[in-house]
């Protein structure tokens, strides 16, 4: 009699907490699919060479790069916890480059929260059209020939350094022969985060902040998005 008793007190005490859903179900959204549309600004440097067949001398210099970035996503909720996602960009960066990737969101609040901050990581590629322009370099002593690896829009003309054992940088401008266009596809890794809010039960906003390490030439360019989606 006194074994049942403690049953039925056990029932009784369990039964209340059994009907509590857990923290994470609670949490996880019905909609686990989103598709979403991004824009934002890419920013970054890019290294140019300049050489001499003959004679020997090099300057190199940096050059700043920014422009619009458009493009689109999909994203699935594996868990509550962890996001696979893809996307593609049109980044208008003056050589008419774009953008593809797919990786993880970390999230470091459940999905089904309204304010979602995440870590996020993804690997794919980075093409972009450059334009090689072939010129000659006018000095006092004499012309020559060079060439000068550029992106289009850019002038023709353009004051270069030059360098010379023993002697300060002079300046010397090169004047436009020939221009010749290329497309280069490169690999990419991206890394970054940022924060999804609620807008409503489908639809959200996530402002995104990433590094895109650029290989081949390693480059790493700014990425800041704004991403209005949809969940399903």
């Amino acid at each position: 009699m006194r074994h049942a008793s403690a049953a039925l007190a056990a029932i009784a005490v369990l039964a209340p907490l059994s009907a509590v859903p857990l923290p994470a179900q609670e949490e996880t959204s019905h909609y686990r699919t989103a598709i979403s549309a991004v824009g934002g600004l890419s920013v970054g440097s890019s290294r140019f060479g300049l050489r001499e067949g003959r004679g020997g001398f090099g300057g190199f210099g940096d050059h700043e790069r920014s422009g619009f970035a458009v493009g689109g996503g999909l994203a699935h909720d594996l868990s509550s916890r962890l996001t696979l996602e893809a996307g593609g960009l049109y980044v208008d960066r003056g050589s008419s480059a774009w953008s593809a990737d797919a990786g993880l969101r970390v999230n470091l609040e459940p999905s089904g929260r309204s304010l979602v901050p995440y870590f996020a990581v993804s690997g794919g590629a980075y093409g972009e059209r450059s334009e090689t322009l072939v010129g000659k370099l006018g000095a006092g002593d004499g012309s020559r020939e060079t060439g000068n690896h550029r992106q289009r829009g850019e002038s023709g003309r353009n004051v270069m350094p030059t360098f010379r054992p023993g002697a300060g940088a002079a300046s010397r401008t090169a004047d436009v022969v020939s221009i010749t266009s290329s497309r280069r596809t490169s690999g990419m890794m991206t890394l970054g985060g940022g924060v999804q809010f609620a807008a409503g039960e489908h639809v959200f906003v996530r402002p995104d902040a990433r590094a895109q390490v650029v290989f081949g030439d390693t480059r790493v360019l700014g990425l800041f998005t704004l991403n209005f989606g949809y969940r399903f």
